[in-house]
């Protein structure tokens, strides 16, 4: 009986018993399971964040080797600039020394450029010289025909005029001068022949002591040869007597003129003489001859060209050495041009 009622107490009891557990093993249960729940939860994040700072590591570690990188390159970089900063600084040093160099060389070829303007301008000015002495004794187109052949060919000129003067009572005169005031005369009074001769065209062949021989229509052929000449004697003969009313020494001339052919050329090698010949230059000197002083004597070739454009004078007709008896005429003056 007593253990029916121990029974019937111990079951129900057990049962509570059973129960109370049962609910403390359901609530512990809850318990773990909520902790394993938050501990997978835990271990999730845990193994994102392992992620995340593995990811954010090799990041990292891939910018670190990047950075690397770029500090080698900068380095590589900072030495070849370093090389190109020697290297320019060599090539400054060699070019400041060209350039000193080439100063030098500026300055040298300055001065040897001013050396030779002024070897230039000394041989221009020889040039010129040459030049002068050669057209006091060529005519021009002689002069060019040397220049460009080398030689001259003598040449026949069929229409040229003549001019022959000389000094009256020379031989004399000169005796009694000082060669030095002689010589100042003649050349005073042949420059300014050599003016008036060369203004109205016409060309000096040569002086010989007091005589003075001009041609016109040679070597350069001209139409009005004889007026030419005869132009340039009417002033010659004016100046001689303006000069003689201011000087003190009176000098007089005789003066002949001739038309006709005349052969021109040079005559010697080692001294090159440009001389005229044939019989209208012996004429010319005859005429002179048989001038008087202070007139200009004119053969009948020049007066016929001339009789229109100059007043003239006959003369009696005279014989003249070696060419028989000729007319001759006085040159007097240019007659006035019609308006």
């Amino acid at each position: 009986m007593i253990w029916f009622v121990l029974f019937m107490v111990a079951v129900p009891l057990a049962a509570l018993m059973a129960a109370l557990l049962f609910v403390q093993y359901r609530r512990f249960t809850g318990v773990i399971g909520e902790l394993e729940r938050k501990l997978e939860a835990e271990r999730n994040d845990f193994g994102v964040r392992t992620t995340s700072f593995r990811i954010e590591n090799e990041q990292l570690q891939t910018e670190r080797e990047k950075m690397q990188r770029e500090k080698e390159r900068l380095t590589e970089q900072k030495f070849a600039m370093a090389e190109a900063n020697l290297t320019m600084l060599e090539l400054k040093e060699k070019l400041t020394e060209q350039t000193a160099e080439l100063k030098k060389q500026k300055f040298a070829m300055a001065e040897a450029n001013l050396k030779m303007l002024e070897l230039n301008e000394n041989l221009a000015a020889e040039k010129e010289k040459s030049a002068k002495l050669l057209r006091n004794i060529l005519p021009e187109r002689v002069i060019a025909e040397l220049g460009e052949n080398g030689r001259s060919e003598p040449e026949l000129f069929e229409h040229v005029t003549v001019f022959f003067s000389d000094i009256v009572g020379f031989t004399a005169i000169s005796g009694a001068l000082d060669p030095a005031l002689l010589i100042s005369e003649l050349s005073d009074i042949f420059t300014e022949f050599d003016h008036i001769f060369v203004r109205n065209g016409c060309e000096r062949i040569k002086t010989i002591g007091d005589a003075y021989l001009s041609v016109s229509g040679m070597p350069s052929p001209d139409a009005g040869h004889f007026c030419n000449i005869l132009r340039s004697a009417l002033e010659a003969i004016k100046y001689l007597a303006e000069r003689n009313r201011t000087h003190d020494l009176k000098w007089q001339m005789r003066m002949g003129i001739n038309s006709g052919k005349v052969v021109g050329g040079i005559v010697g090698v080692e001294k090159y003489i440009y001389d005229v010949f044939g019989d209208t230059i012996n004429t010319a000197a005859r005429m002179e001859q048989t001038s008087e002083p202070m007139r200009i004597n004119v053969a009948e070739s020049t007066y016929s060209l001339a009789k229109d454009e100059f007043e003239f004078i006959p003369r009696e007709p005279a014989a003249v050495k070696g060419k028989g008896v000729m007319r001759m005429y006085w040159l007097t003056g240019e007659r006035q041009r019609q308006a």
